[in-house]
């Protein structure tokens, strides 16, 4: 019985020895089949990577979820924890999204490149979240919990847009904190006065809905309700407001950047010129300034149009 259990122990002692030699010659050979294969460890694992990756896992949880905190003092052997994963399986969503930003206030530049890579993989190209993660972490200025005077770092706000429009780009219907997002790291990027910045950025994305099919832009991003949200700026722009909301006066290049806004691109949302506030049909003031309006809407007898064809009270068409 002893001399049976010593050959069966011998015999999977020699298929895992086997299935790990074959696991060698084979890993490079599928690098070329399968792109996920680059990503991976390049230890003879004999093809359970997700296994591992899921036991690596359970550690890293354990392990983490028995610390205070994630700091200077123990980021290292955590990030090498979570690094082992991503190794073991790349796609390892959960990872990224909960293992990443478990550092990203103790290491945000290895949290930032492990994020970027996973952005690279395709196996993740329709995840939303992955690039949304690394915009935040760009656009934010991130200090030493330990010393409040070791700054890990600055904002990257141009980075970040790249990161937000990205994420944008993997969905038809984004969400608003992610139009939100981009156009105000974008708006960052370019400094100055925020409120003009924000409408210079809607301003420069409209005109690129609107090129040619022959003219492609990197930087582009489809913001939907565009000309929604550039009533909205211009009016921010028009009446700005410092950070203890007390208004301020509009620069001369703010006021030329909104008449050309609304000569472009709102003439169609009749709105009143001094406060930006949409008027009715028939309206001859504004209602929320008193300043004088052009009139629109009205039949040639004076009588106020509705949606239909004729004109209800003299029958002309309109």
């Amino acid at each position: 019985m002893k001399k049976d259990t010593v050959i069966r122990f011998m015999i999977m002692i020699a298929s895992l020895a086997v299935a790990s030699y074959l696991a060698c010659i084979l890993t490079p050979m599928q690098s070329d089949i399968s792109q996920e294969k680059n990503f991976l460890t390049k230890a003879p694992v004999a093809g359970l990577h997700k296994f591992f990756a899921d036991v690596a896992w359970m550690r890293f949880i354990n392990f983490a979820g028995g610390l205070s905190s994630i700091d200077s003092t123990n980021v290292d052997k955590v990030s090498r924890m979570l690094e082992k994963i991503i190794a073991y399986d790349p796609n390892f969503v959960e990872s990224y999204q909960s293992g990443v930003l478990s550092i990203s206030n103790a290491d945000p530049k290895l949290a930032v490149k492990l994020l970027e890579q996973a952005c690279a993989n395709p196996h993740l190209a329709h995840n939303i979240q992955i690039p949304f993660y690394a915009g935040f972490i760009l656009s934010r200025t991130i200090v030493d919990q330990n010393n409040p005077d070791k700054i890990l770092s600055e904002p990257d706000y141009a980075a970040a847009a790249r990161f937000f429009r990205m994420a944008i780009q993997r969905t038809r219907d984004p969400e608003s904190y992610l139009i939100s997002n981009y156009i105000h790291a974008k708006a960052k990027a370019r400094g100055g006065e925020e409120s003009l910045a924000v409408l210079s950025v809607l301003y420069d994305e409209w005109k690129m809905s609107k090129a040619g099919k022959d003219e492609i832009y990197s930087d582009y991003c489809q913001i939907p309700d565009i000309e929604e949200r550039l009533v909205k700026a211009t009016r921010e722009a028009k009446y700005p407001i410092d950070d203890e909301g007390r208004l301020l006066k509009p620069s001369q290049k703010a006021l030329e950047l909104i008449a050309k806004v609304q000569q472009e691109i709102l003439f169609k949302k009749h709105l009143c010129e001094n406060c930006v506030t949409p008027a009715a049909p028939g309206d001859k003031f504004c209602g929320t300034c008193g300043h004088a309006v052009k009139t629109w809407g009205v039949c040639s007898c004076g009588h106020i149009l509705s949606s239909k064809a004729y004109c209800t009270r003299c029958g002309k068409k309109q």
